[in-house]
């Protein structure tokens, strides 16, 4: 079979999606990606799998009708033109512009949701983006799920499917994130967010939780990770040149921050499907202070790998932090032990690729 797979970065697909793509490429079919390359090596590395890469310039947070009806049209040339016998789809603008051209063509789909971004919203967008998903998402062959969540979601508003699938966020590839024992923390409790910089990610809670605990623990370290938006950038650059937070920028691969940090940081309240740098922490060993959300709950249970904050409430941040601090190494290296069983029993990356190949039969 030939498979067109619609993705937004090379990077994010190698990272994610690089053993689904793989199976369908032992199992003898053709694999064409349609993305934009943001990584040269990632995409060397799809093509050397076996993979045929097409550039797609693509905008996430894009909103220009122009320029969305242009990434709409370039799909349906697409896919009349490459004539797949299967697409595939991740994330939200993907799903929608690519389901309508495969529904043109009479191509089968199976879209991923991966989050409901706007759709959790009020407003004008919110509006349309639901006419769009009850137009495509009944002609899908199957919709997957990344949360349980996202799926009543959809039965409550009206977006029928034929067939719903559940899976386990991305997964996580257990050997490539393998367990790595607990640091010790002699010389200061080490915090990370790893995340793009947005204020739905809660990036502005962390750095406010920061400045207060730097002030009463200067032994701590507070690492940032992850691509800036231009609102931040002055007073990280600010926070970062007095030693208050260390920026690293964006990170093609989490491993080695990972390894020496105590404990992950993550108060978002971005509308996840699955949160895939909590299920690396929690792979990795170490334990995270989260939000309750959805996507973030089904990896990080409350005081067993990790602590739950508020979203949007940077006191409770600190409280959190605080909580997370009087307990003893002892009980944070088991906390990271348990997020490691977890991952183990629910999240191998192996459950996804076995129900894409089941998909795809």
């Amino acid at each position: 079979m030939k498979i067109l797979v619609l993705s937004n970065l090379t990077s994010y697909t190698f990272n994610f999606r690089y053993e689904i793509l793989e199976s369908f490429i032992k199992g003898g079919h053709e694999v064409v990606i349609a993305c934009q390359n943001d990584d040269d090596g990632k995409q060397k590395q799809l093509e050397k799998l076996g993979c045929r890469m097409i550039e797609v310039p693509f905008n996430g947070k894009g909103t220009n009708p122009r320029e969305e009806l242009k990434l709409f049209l370039r799909y349906r040339r697409l896919v009349r033109s490459e004539r797949p016998d299967m697409v595939f789809t991740f994330t939200i603008k993907m799903n929608l512009y690519g389901g309508l051209a495969a529904k043109r063509y009479r191509v089968p789909y199976v879209p991923m949701i991966t989050g409901l971004g706007e759709l959790e919203k009020t407003g004008k967008l919110r509006n349309i983006l639901m006419v769009l998903h009850k137009q495509v998402m009944p002609h899908a062959k199957a919709v997957v799920f990344q949360n349980q969540a996202n799926m009543d979601f959809f039965k409550e508003n009206g977006i029928s499917c034929r067939r719903k699938v559940l899976v386990p966020g991305s997964g996580i590839n257990l050997r490539k994130f393998s367990y790595v024992d607990y640091p010790s923390e002699k010389d200061g409790l080490r915090f990370a967010f790893i995340g793009r910089l947005t204020p739905a990610k809660g990036i502005n809670e962390y750095l406010l939780m920061a400045e207060h605990e730097k002030k009463t623990h200067p032994e701590y370290t507070f690492f940032i990770a992850g691509l800036c938006d231009e609102q931040y950038k002055e007073r990280v650059n600010d926070l970062n040149g007095r030693g208050v937070v260390e920026y690293l920028g964006q990170l093609s691969d989490t491993r080695e921050l990972l390894k020496k940090v105590h404990c992950l940081v993550l108060p978002t309240y971005h509308p996840e499907g699955l949160s895939n740098v909590l299920l690396e922490t929690s792979a990795t060993g170490r334990p995270a202070i989260c939000t309750s959300r959805p996507g973030c709950r089904e990896v990080v249970q409350n005081g067993v790998n990790g602590l739950y904050c508020e979203a949007k409430n940077p006191e409770n941040l600190i409280q959190k932090v605080d909580e997370f601090s009087s307990l003893g190494e002892e009980e944070h290296r088991e906390m990271g032990l348990s997020g490691r069983r977890v991952v183990e029993e629910k999240f191998d990356r192996k459950r996804v690729v076995d129900t894409y190949m089941e998909l795809l039969k």
